[in-house]
């Protein structure tokens, strides 16, 4: 018995089985409204619009979006995009901005697309690159998006 407490125990504190109750999706907010204002804001503060898809019945989506909470990775984000959340539901809300910016929920959830201020597509998740996010360390995000997004603003 007391075996099974310590396997329990260690795999429930594996970061990758962690889930969090965080919900980084507004389920009543409107998303279209909420991208036309991150661009005025982009095109006044020269920055970029970072647009994080999924939903908040989505594990890895709320481990992503904790992630992004943190202070570490928050201001690194806030340094260089206007962050919005798009509640995707399940797969049946606001696929009309899903299919705008090149549906990169296509192969899975989260996913993100990078916006210049003027609305145009710079970068997107389109081969599920984060829909695995529950096993990414803090470190491995940070690594991820000064891979991916990094050179694309600076």
């Amino acid at each position: 018995m007391k075996k099974l407490i310590l396997i329990s125990a260690l795999l429930f504190s594996f970061n990758g089985w962690a889930i969090t109750d965080y919900k980084p999706y507004d389920e009543t907010a409107i998303a279209g409204e909420e991208i036309t204002e991150a661009l005025k804001k982009a095109q006044s503060n020269n920055k970029y619009i970072l647009l994080q898809m999924g939903g908040n019945w989505c594990p890895d989506c709320r481990t992503l979006g904790e992630y992004f909470s943190r202070p570490d990775i928050k201001e690194w984000l806030d340094e260089r995009v206007i962050l919005v959340s798009v509640d995707v539901g399940e797969w049946d809300r606001n696929l009309d901005i899903v299919e705008e910016y090149g549906n990169p929920i296509s192969e899975g959830i989260p996913a993100l697309a990078l916006l210049n201020s003027n609305n145009e597509v710079m970068f997107a998740t389109l081969a599920g690159e984060l829909a695995s996010a529950r096993s990414m360390s803090k470190n491995d995000l940070i690594d991820w998006l000064n891979k991916k997004i990094e050179p694309l603003i600076d």
